[in-house]
Parts: structure tokens; sequence; C-alpha cells
């Protein structure tokens, strides 16, 4: 929880300050999720979604988290956006940005 509850704050720090909602890619390489954490992180992913970000994608480079976080995050109503790679995960919050024009 410590961990989550650190995550958190370094976001805040960084996008609060920005006074307005920013497009994120976050990448997910070599992470590790504890499944009895996983509720307390979407939870903490959904709060940092619904007050800094338009859209956000993703990139786990383990299967079983891209698929272990992208249930988590449905769950919660937060659109999961997860690619295999850098690369896929790029070029998505400018092709969103252009649907939402």
């Amino acid at each position: 929880q410590r961990d989550v509850d650190e995550i958190r704050e370094q976001i805040e720090r960084r996008l609060a300050p920005i006074g307005k909602k920013v497009y994120g890619i976050v990448n997910y390489h070599n992470a590790v999720i504890l499944p009895e954490i996983v509720p307390a992180y979407t939870d903490m992913v959904r709060y940092l979604v619904e007050l800094y970000y338009w859209a956000v994608t993703r990139y786990p480079t383990s299967g079983f988290l891209r698929v272990k976080l992208s249930d988590a995050l449905r769950e919660r109503g937060v659109a999961p956006h997860i690619f295999e790679s850098a690369e896929e995960a790029g070029p998505f919050p400018r092709n969103c940005h252009r649907r939402m024009l």
C-alpha cells in the first residue's frame, strides 16, 4: 500500500501544477503488482485518470500483468488501452486526441 500511495503522490505532485488534463503513457516494463494490491492499485489509477488524464495508454511486457491489469481496470470503469510495446502505445494519445476533435 505504501508503494501505491507513493505512486499517487508522485503523479499528483507532477500533474496538479499543470492545471489541466494530459495524455499519459505508462511503462510497466518489469513491474510486479501483487494480487492482493491490484484492487488498491487500480482504485488509485481510476482516481488519477479521473483527475489528471484525458487518456492513458499502457504497455506491460508481461502477458499475465497485461491480462490482470486489463481486467481490473475494466471492473473499475477505466479503459485499459493496453499495448504490447512502447511502439504500439506511443501513437495512441495523438490518435485519441484526433477522435475527440
